[in-house]
């Protein structure tokens, strides 16, 4: 029979010591260090494949218009026949409001009365402008869902931001000014061709203008906008953010614009000092210049509405070439 000595001794739990408990925290700690980095991958490729198919998305709705419509919108419609500073800079519908009914937003487009009124800061444009669109939003890019600010300027409405812009092309000129203009000494140099991508101003490409093949040409690209307005490495704010609704200015050129089409290569500046700005790189730190928040490039959308993630190492020459519907240097492959 056992004493009652040694049944008390068997009962007794024998625990962790410092060490041992020290050794484990430290093993759940290295653990952590390890899978946090894949964590944080996984998400980032979740956000990248929805990005991948806001574009798609976009390209599919932008072939319905064209169906519908006979041609893609124009990157923005201006006032015709007026040569006013106010009517290169004043507000214009942007592709981003045209194809409102073809991403499922038809009653936005109603409240917006894109078909029977033209685009201003009135308030009820603004309030309709602002809620956000998941469509027009990379899930990587930082920031609140309106574009507040605007060089030179702080009186300005904000508009729902977007981090897309349409291909002006690689022209250098201004994106939202065309060989239409019958005047341009505003802006201290002569006019130069309109945009040779798919969107300028009142272009309405059509299938047959884009004549480098649509498998060959970029129609949509990223544009990276941070927290407080501010972008890349520059800390330039405003031109890279887009806003989907279209143009929206404050007063004239000198005041600013926020613009929902942006241009590859270089371009004339928004001043009368006619100032040029450096070739516009993915991911570069020029303020006109595509680009995003995923590490090492930018996503676009071709004409054919298939979606391309495109490295910021790629030449911009080559570049340039994918950004022309028309030039006829047609480049395959990138």
């Amino acid at each position: 029979m056992p004493s009652p000595n040694r049944s008390a001794a068997a009962q007794v739990r024998r625990g962790f010591t410092l060490v041992e408990l020290l050794v484990v925290i430290a093993i759940i700690g290295v653990l952590i260090a390890l899978l946090l980095p894949a964590v944080q991958q996984a998400r980032e490729a979740a956000r990248r494949l929805q990005c991948t198919n806001n574009l798609k998305q976009m390209g599919l709705a932008l072939h319905n218009y064209h169906d519908i419509h006979g041609s893609f919108p124009a990157g923005y419609y201006r006032h015709n026949n007026d040569n006013s500073v106010s009517a290169f800079d004043g507000p214009g519908w942007g592709w981003g409001a045209m194809i409102l009914p073809q991403i499922e937003e038809n009653n936005r487009f109603e409240a917006l009365q894109v078909n029977s009124r033209p685009a201003s800061d009135d308030a009820d444009i603004v309030a309709n402008s602002q809620p956000p669109i998941s469509a027009y939003r990379c899930p990587s890019a930082p920031g609140g869902d309106l574009n507040e600010s605007l060089p030179n300027s702080s009186s300005a409405p904000a508009h729902g931001l977007s981090t897309y812009k349409g291909v002006f092309g690689d022209r250098n000129t201004q994106a939202r000014y065309t060989d239409a203009l019958p005047n341009c000494s505003y802006y201290a140099g002569s006019c130069v061709d309109g945009g040779n991508g798919v969107f300028s101003a009142n272009s309405k490409v059509k299938f047959r203008d884009i004549t480098d093949g649509t498998s060959n040409t970029v129609m949509i690209g990223e544009v990276p906008y941070g927290p407080n307005g501010t972008t890349g490495s520059s800390g330039l704010v405003d031109y890279r953010g887009a806003v989907w609704i279209g143009i929206t200015a404050n007063g004239n050129s000198t005041a600013g614009v926020r613009s929902n089409v942006a241009t590859i290569q270089t371009l004339r500046g928004v001043t009368a000092s006619g100032a040029v700005s450096t070739l516009n790189a993915i991911n570069g730190t020029s303020s006109y210049a595509f680009g995003s928040h995923h590490n090492g490039g930018a996503q676009f959308v071709l004409a054919d509405a298939s979606a391309r993630f495109i490295p910021e190492t790629l030449d911009s020459k080559i570049m340039n070439r994918i950004s022309a519907r028309n030039d006829g240097e047609v480049i395959s492959e990138f």
